[in-house]
C-alpha cells in the first residue's frame, strides 16, 4: 500500500509540473476582404431596369358582358338544324343524306362542305361534322357535332 501512495504522489507531482506553452504569433494585419458576389441583387437590379410589363386593355375579353349583348350574339349564331335521313353505302364509300327545316336535301360524302358545315366522317348510324363560326368576341372557332341517323317509327 506504501508503494501504491507513493506511486500516486509521484504521478501526480509529473502532472502538475509547469511546462512553458509556446505561443504562435498572430499577425496584426487585418485578413483580406473576400468579395461576395451577390447573385439575388444582381438579379434584381436587371428585373428594375427592364420596362415594365404593360396590358394591351383592347386586346381583353370583357367578362362582364350584359345578357342581352350575350342573347343577340347567341342569336346572330347561323346554324343549319340539318337531321341525317340516311345513309348509303356503294362501293365501300359511304354517303349521307342530309336535310333542313325546309325539306330541302343534301347528298354529301366526306370532306363536303354545306354553307358554313363540314362533313368528317360517316359511320354506319352517325356522321361527324364541324361547324365554323364566330363567338361574342368575334374570333372563329370550330365545334364538332355527331348527328345520328334517326329511326322511323312503324305504326
Amino acid at each position: 500500500m506504501r508503494y501504491l501512495v507513493i506511486f500516486l504522489l509521484i504521478l501526480l507531482l509529473i502532472s502538475c509540473s509547469y511546462k512553458e506553452e509556446k505561443k504562435i504569433s498572430v499577425s496584426k494585419g487585418l485578413p483580406k476582404k473576400t468579395e461576395i458576389e451577390d447573385i439575388e441583387l444582381k438579379n434584381w437590379m436587371k428585373s428594375l431596369e427592364e420596362k415594365p410589363y404593360k396590358i394591351g386593355i383592347s386586346k381583353l375579353k370583357n367578362p362582364f358582358i350584359a345578357p342581352e349583348i350575350l342573347k343577340s350574339a347567341m342569336e346572330k349564331k347561323e346554324k343549319k338544324p340539318l337531321d341525317l335521313v340516311g345513309i348509303l353505302e356503294k362501293r365501300g364509300e359511304r354517303i349521307a343524306l342530309l336535310q333542313d327545316d325546309t325539306r330541302k336535301g343534301y347528298i354529301a360524302r366526306v370532306g363536303t362542305k354545306i354553307g358554313n358545315i363540314e362533313i368528317l366522317e360517316i359511320g354506319k348510324d352517325y356522321i361527324i361534322i364541324e361547324e365554323e363560326g364566330t363567338n361574342i368576341y368575334g374570333e372563329k372557332e370550330k365545334n364538332k357535332r355527331i348527328l345520328y341517323l334517326k329511326k322511323e317509327r312503324t305504326l
